[in-house]
């Protein structure tokens, strides 16, 4: 039995979350998992976490500001004097946890170093601190090639985002729950009742952490555009993150009759249902690991309209999908707004899914592998 340590996780749920959690659900037997909560608060999914897979949770609250940055390594330290691990994995969406990774190698872990996304920036950053966020990404990535990781990616994109190449990298695809997630007629029924939606009513779906990179302010202005046009009739977004209050300040501005017709949930625990509820996923990412609402949409037979910063490695079903370039205007994302599936044969596709590399069956099967030869 081994004494693994996730490092990653955080109070939202996102990527990285789904990913431990499922880590957890395939792996606990083997293994004494642990999970390094470096937030004051809960993670996403700590009381399953705990409750029914028996992962024991360590807070030990980083340091925020500018200070944090050089205390948060003499924590590191010490916190690997007081705690011995066999292995520690360290998912990550830029190279800056190198000094995480440093203080485990010294510690004498093995060490995974698990990219979940191409980017960590957003396009709309002001010039002078995108120069500088550069050189601070370009000595992370030589502080973090310097260390003897064993170099783990979600996507070839990703891959590249971390390590510069994708050379000795392992490709591993997130494992996804398909059963959990396949359409219902049922759920469809009982939530469009709760929100008053009509059965012939077509419904857009945003289903992310709402972080800026999800692009958020696009998906509610091509929404309203939708709904103005009676292309769509209403707009669901589940989630939580820092956008959410400038998401309700938009909605607020928004006409009577628009604004009623958006229905702003917060994070829900029931995706089969909204997936179910929904018609069209809207995703026009700024970047993209490799999004698991994308994964979880295709197994619910949901069409989906995304931006090209998806990579092709997320797609399952190619008739499902349709890609955009993410600076196209409103318009155009809403002319290409269509159904690609008969609502009667979304049952269907959950099969096609659990066929998928993206199995938890195959999930398991590539992490107990990697864990036994890291």
């Amino acid at each position: 039995m081994k004494k693994i340590l996730l490092f990653g996780a955080t109070p939202f749920q996102g990527g990285i979350e789904t990913f431990i959690m499922n880590i957890c659900k395939v792996m606990n037997y083997d293994n004494e998992i642990y999970i390094y909560n470096f937030s004051n608060q809960k993670i996403a999914y700590q009381d399953i976490l705990t409750k029914k897979f028996g992962v024991k949770v360590l807070q030990v609250a980083n340091v925020g500001g500018k200070l944090g940055h050089f205390s948060r390594k003499i924590q590191y330290k010490q916190f690997f004097k007081k705690f011995k691990f066999d292995i520690v994995h360290v998912n990550a969406n830029s190279p800056s946890n190198y000094d995480f990774a440093l203080a485990a190698l010294t510690s004498g872990a093995k060490v995974i170093y698990h990219s979940h996304n191409d980017s960590a920036e957003s396009f709309v950053m002001d010039k002078k601190y995108k120069n500088l966020i550069s050189q601070v990404r370009s000595f992370q990535r030589k502080r973090l090639s310097s260390l003897d990781v064993k170099r783990v990616a979600v996507s070839d994109n990703a891959a590249k985002w971390m390590f510069d190449n994708n050379q000795d990298v392992q490709i591993i695809p997130n494992g996804v729950d398909f059963d959990k997630v396949k359409f219902s007629s049922e759920k469809r029924v009982d939530g469009r009742s709760m929100l008053h939606i009509l059965t012939s009513d077509t419904t857009l779906l945003v289903a992310s952490r709402l972080t800026a990179q999800k692009n958020i302010g696009k998906s509610l202005s091509i929404a309203k555009l939708a709904i103005e046009k009676d292309v769509a009739q209403h707009l669901i977004i589940v989630g939580d993150g820092e956008e959410m209050p400038l998401i309700k300040e938009t909605v607020n501005y928004y006409p009577q009759d628009i604004k009623q017709k958006i229905h702003v949930l917060g994070a829900q625990s029931d995706m089969q249902l909204w997936y179910s509820v929904g018609d069209i996923l809207l995703m026009p990412s700024i970047y993209e690991g490799l999004p698991y609402s994308v994964l979880e949409a295709q197994a619910n037979g949901l069409s989906i309209l995304a931006s090209n910063a998806i990579p092709q490695q997320a797609v399952i079903t190619e008739n499902l999908i349709s890609f955009m370039d993410v600076q196209e205007n409103d318009e155009m994302w809403v002319q290409n707004m269509q159904l690609s599936v008969d609502r009667q044969k979304r049952k269907e596709y959950v099969q096609v899914a659990n066929q998928s590399r993206y199995s938890l069956k195959n999930f398991e099967s590539i992490m107990d592998n990697l864990y036994e030869t890291v």
